[in-house]
């Protein structure tokens, strides 16, 4: 009651004024929506522009798809035609040339130097097979690095001797090189031991002459050991002999090891050794019995640098054409090339002229002259006709077909191709093939599933467990019944691919019909006689494909990778193979995966032939993924209407 009482008294306490009604005599219709009722694809389609990184990853994708598709138009020549003097060019690219990055220089590492390459300017040595001209000298690095070859240039190290077989119990090596001595005193045999390994393990000097060997001495433990020869009362001590050094190791098993580091030999009245062994030479000693002898901790200078790789390439040169190369040229460049009467200079109008093998040629033509042609050679495509080998000055820029140095922007292969291009057409391979092999799957997944979730029971049964035996079949099991009856090759990795890749969209199909079949408006159809083909594909398909089209997106993606990596394995495409997808459409026979695997070997050298393709294929992934990421949410039933 008190409380009544308080309300009553705020309400009294109230201006009436301030609480007047308002359009009090005014009539009020309902008003019509100027709305437009949004259709269940238009609201999926608002729900995924509404997501920024969606729409990104579509754009990207849709880039990738762009350039896949008109890349390989816009540059046939580029991929197609084989230029070995254009292999293994590195990145360049215009704009970021200019900063030092991607210029096309080479990272030349690890070369072997030639001690008689050496530039005074920079006090720097440099390997054979480059031209001085092209290195970049201020990059020039020479260090020395470990060396086990027995080769000249490998300085200093250590001799091994061990004995080969397990049934063998000595080995022994001798001097290449002969000494003579003039006098008997003041010799001395010098043998500098680094280790001994092995016990019973010991080492005989021994001095030949003639036929005759001389022990002056054994050797049974590390150190500088020294021997006078003419200690032997059986060594001849005639002046002016030829002697030479042979070591006889005797040991109990191959693990056993003698290590020299020097064998000398020197005359007190001298001031140097009469013969020093050591580093190769002592390498270099005659095994004379079974046994081998290594070469431990020598040093060989090696030279790291950056090399001007395209102008190498480019550079006017000597070089040998063949009689197909050479008046191919002559053809394609007739008007640069010509011969002109006047000046003398150009190619002769008679192809067999004896004076064709000395001309020189135009500014214009791409071959500067000729200095000489091979002897006649046996046409084999025509009996009887004979055919020549040009020996040319060539220009190779001119006689590629570049006006100024041109630009690779992933760098070339080891044919010369252009890996940019390729890279593009390996991805318009990849995504032909992933799109057929999804759609073919998706065909088959959502007809099969349709039928096993739409009748169920024993139908459903049967179907089910046929798809849970295709499914455990090993899948390398597949891929070698495969390979072994087909061999490799697009037909191969499609069928691959397509064995078992159905059943994942059949179990999502499957279960959409479960979900559906059984719903009021499905029924209803039914009760007025619509037939089983009407209800599966107007009635509960069309209810439960936005679940099917995000499998099936994602499905492409997944064709793509287990394509590359089939491909990267060996088993797909192979390389070079040029196949036409069902007579329609030609591909190269080029992968992804194709690319990653020819550039596998040299990956630490050129890591760019597998970086570029790597690089993409990954960008592909990351894209359809976010793109069949959105698609789900965007075809999610239960987001409808949402933001």
């Amino acid at each position: 009651m008190r409380l009544y009482d308080d309300v009553k008294k705020e309400y009294d306490s109230l201006n009436k004024a301030e609480f007047e009604p308002i359009d009090k005599d005014k009539k009020i219709y309902d008003k019509k929506f100027d709305t437009k009722p949004i259709g269940y694809f238009k609201d999926a389609m608002i729900r995924f522009s509404k997501n920024r990184t969606n729409v990104v990853a579509t754009i990207i994708l849709l880039i990738l798809v762009m350039l896949a598709i008109f890349v390989p138009i816009l540059t046939t020549k580029n991929y197609t035609q084989q230029q070995t003097q254009l292999a293994h060019l590195p990145p360049r690219v215009p704009i970021l040339s200019r900063f030092g990055i991607m210029d096309g220089s080479a990272n030349v590492v690890a070369q072997t130097i030639n001690p008689d390459n050496y530039n005074e300017e920079f006090d720097v040595f440099y390997p054979d097979n480059y031209f001085p001209e092209f290195i970049i000298w201020e990059t020039v690095e020479n260090y020395f690095d470990n060396c086990s070859r027995i080769a000249e240039i490998c300085v200093g190290g250590e001799v091994v001797l061990r004995t080969q077989r397990s049934t063998d119990t000595q080995m022994s090596i001798t001097a290449r090189s002969t000494f003579m001595v003039s006098t008997t005193d003041g010799i001395s045999v010098n043998v500098d031991v680094s280790d001994i390994i092995g016990s019973n393990t010991k080492l005989d000097v021994i001095l030949v002459s003639g036929n005759e060997d001389y022990v002056i001495g054994t050797i049974d433990r590390p150190g500088m050991h020294s021997f006078n020869p003419f200690d032997n009362p059986d060594l001849p001590d005639t002046a002016w002999s030829t002697y030479r050094i042979k070591l006889v190791m005797h040991a109990e098993a191959t693990a056993n090891r003698v290590v020299l580091n020097s064998v000398s030999v020197t005359d007190a009245s001298l001031d140097e050794p009469v013969v020093l062994n050591e580093g190769f030479s002592l390498a270099n000693f005659q095994v004379s019995s079974s046994g081998l002898i290594n070469r431990q901790n020598a040093q060989i200078m090696r030279a790291n640098f950056k090399y001007m790789a395209y102008e190498s390439a480019l550079r006017e040169a000597r070089d040998t054409l063949s009689n197909d190369d050479y008046y191919e040229l002559m053809e394609q460049y007739a008007d640069e090339c010509k011969w002109d009467p006047e000046t003398g200079l150009g190619g002769d109008p008679d192809p067999n002229a004896t004076s064709r093998h000395a001309r020189i040629f135009p500014p214009e033509c791409p071959i500067i002259r000729t200095t000489g042609r091979s002897s006649m050679l046996p046409d084999p495509r025509n009996p009887g006709e004979f055919v020549y080998d040009y020996f040319v000055v060539i220009d190779y820029q001119r006689a590629l077909g570049f006006e100024t140095t041109p630009y690779f922007f992933f760098g070339t292969t080891n044919a010369g191709h252009d890996l940019f291009a390729l890279t593009w057409v390996a991805l318009r391979t990849s995504l032909l093939i992933g799109l057929v092999v999804a759609v073919i799957n998706i065909t088959v997944g959502i007809i099969y599933g349709s039928i096993s979730g739409y009748y169920g029971g024993k139908v459903d049964l049967l179907m089910e467990r046929f798809s849970e035996i295709i499914s455990r079949i090993p899948w390398l099991v597949l891929l070698s019944i495969f390979y072994a009856l087909i061999g490799p090759g697009a037909l191969t990795l499609i069928l691959i691919l397509i064995v078992s890749g159905w059943i994942g969209v059949a179990s999502v199909t499957r279960t959409q019909f479960y979900r559906y079949k059984g719903r009021e408006y499905v029924l209803a159809s039914r009760t007025l006689g619509a037939k089983d083909s009407r209800l599966i594909f107007r009635h509960i398909l069309p209810n439960g494909i936005g679940t099917i089209i995000t499998a099936s997106v994602l499905m492409i993606p997944g064709v793509i990778f287990t394509e590359a990596a089939l491909s990267y394995l060996g088993f797909g495409i192979g390389h070079g193979q040029s196949f036409r997808l069902f007579g329609l459409i030609e591909l190269s026979g080029v992968s992804i995966g194709v690319l990653l695997a020819d550039g596998r070997n040299e990956m630490i050298d050129k890591p760019y032939l597998t970086l570029f393709p790597a690089i993409i294929i990954s960008i592909l992934m990351i894209t359809f993924n976010m793109f069949g990421n959105a698609l789900r949410d965007a075809f999610n039933p239960s987001l409808r209407g949402s933001e």
